[in-house]
């Protein structure tokens, strides 16, 4: 044996006899504790598991959806439609007689508005002027004439008398001169006429606005020379603007049209992207307008707004309405009594409403729509106050599946919804 083989040895020997039983009884302890605190560890993981477990199976089975409780009540429908501002009455602004430009108003130019009677601008009137004075001399001698034809007259008269002899009814109006009498007569009521269309026409020379209005636009320039058949301006009316809106021929039933007994509908206006979201102008139905656009299934209503620029007293705050500005209108039709207000997404095909039954189980329902939009759709049969209605889209639906509906944790709701 060698001598590490030998020290080895005595080393084993030595490690045995210092091996006591009381260090024994420890390290068995020690491993008895270990077993049991994994014992219990293992035990309050599953405690905890099971307390915290998924729910049964036959919940876990039941469509998990959304909900609204139905109520019936009365509903005002309101029809929404799109259509292009108007004016009610334009003008192609043009003069009556020839001449120059010799002076233009201040404002007369495009988008101001401009008082009724107001001048706009002056032709040269020289020579109507002129024409004035040859009328008043040409009037002058043709009352003369008459006056020397009026004493011709009265000798002729005399002459007639002293002759004394029976003569016929045409020779006596010849001895009388009648026809001379009545050419003077015709004469002077020529330059009557002459006179006034002279005068007439140097009022002409002077142009003014001939009802309230806005310029569109402005033709003319201070010099140029017009005749009656140019375009000084384009003028529209301010006090009633037009809007005529698209409506589908069955929604017609509830705009109310102006009668011997009551007005039209009222009509709130909204210009999106324009105006803020709570500013709309009020107009009202005036009449149905009498052809049908789009194959029959689409009439055009007419809408009236008056004061379109908001320039009567108390509209300073009110929206300035523009020409050609497509706008939406929704018109205040009649109400419907007793209905459930849906929305379109809730209907499905064939008019059916899904609803969650007493058995929280599907259940389809056909419905009675009275009138439907893009917005919301009114049921008067078919659904009852107080039912559930499924809003949930489900992609394979059955009759009588079972439901359930997220329930709400109140406790986190009153304190907040927990922490943040």
């Amino acid at each position: 044996m060698s001598v590490d083989q030998k020290s080895l040895r005595d080393q084993g020997q030595s490690s045995n006899r210092r091996m006591t039983p009381a260090r024994g009884l420890f390290q068995a302890v020690l491993c008895l504790g270990v077993l049991v605190a994994g014992a219990g560890i293992a035990w309050l993981l599953l405690g905890t598991a099971e307390e915290a477990g998924r729910q049964p199976p036959a919940e876990r089975s039941k469509r998990l959806v959304e909900i609204e409780v139905a109520e019936r009540r009365s509903h005002q429908v309101t029809v929404t439609a799109w259509g292009q501002v108007q004016p009610s009455h334009a003008l192609t602004l043009t003069p009556r007689v020839s001449g120059r430009v010799v002076s233009l108003a201040d404002n007369f130019d495009a988008g101001s508005v401009l008082a009724s009677g107001e001048s706009l601008l002056q032709l040269d009137p020289r020579d109507y002027e002129l024409a004035l004075t040859r009328a008043r001399s040409a009037l002058t001698q043709a009352r003369a004439d008459l006056s020397l034809e009026q004493g011709q007259q009265a000798v002729a008269q005399r002459e007639y008398e002293l002759l004394g002899e029976n003569v016929s009814d045409a020779e006596r109006s010849l001895i009388l001169r009648r026809p001379q009498l009545e050419t003077a007569q015709a004469a002077v009521a020529a330059a009557e006429a002459d006179l006034a269309e002279a005068r007439l026409n140097l009022e002409r020379t002077g142009i003014t606005a001939p009802f309230e209005a806005m310029v569109l636009s402005r033709a003319v320039a201070e010099g140029a020379e017009v005749s009656t058949g140019t375009t000084l301006a384009e003028l529209v009316g301010v006090d009633t603007w037009w809007l005529e809106l698209t409506v589908p021929v069955n929604a017609l039933k509830w705009v109310r049209f102006p009668g011997s007994d009551s007005k039209g509908s009222t009509v709130q206006l909204r210009y999106e992207g324009v105006w803020p979201t709570d500013v709309s102008r009020e107009g009202r139905v005036v009449r149905l307008l009498g052809q049908l656009e789009e194959g029959g299934r689409m009439a055009q209503v007419r809408v009236a707004v008056q004061d379109p620029l908001a320039r009567g007293s108390g509209q300073a705050n009110q929206p300035r309405l523009l020409l050609g500005a497509y706008v939406r209108g929704e018109i205040q039709g009649a109400a419907v009594p007793d209905a459930v207000a849906l929305q379109p997404e809730w209907v499905h095909s064939g008019n059916i409403v899904w609803l969650m039954d007493d058995n929280d189980e599907l259940a389809m329902r056909q419905v009675t729509i009275a009138y439907r939009d893009g917005e919301r759709v009114l049921v008067t049969d078919g659904i009852e106050d107080g039912d559930r209605i499924v809003t949930s889209q489900i992609s394979v639906v059955t009759e009588g599946m079972p439901l359930r509906v997220q329930e709400v944790d109140t406790d986190s709701s009153r304190d907040g919804g927990g922490d943040v």
